[in-house]
């Protein structure tokens, strides 16, 4: 009987602790993406107001 309720908790803790590391994945690859996103409009923005957004990458 006392196993049964062993597992049981372990099971609940064992969810309780994978939606806390899948939060926190989520956590840093929504972080991951909105920093490459600033990163993008913030060099846009620095290019449009130097005149070289067209030349980069091309020759």
């Amino acid at each position: 009987m006392l196993w049964i309720v062993l597992v049981l908790l372990l099971a609940l803790a064992g969810g309780f602790l994978g939606t806390l590391l899948e939060l926190a994945l989520w956590v840093v690859v929504l972080l991951v993406l909105g920093s490459a996103l600033l990163g993008l409009v913030i060099w846009r923005a620095v290019s449009a107001r130097t005149g070289s957004a067209e030349h980069v990458g091309r020759r």
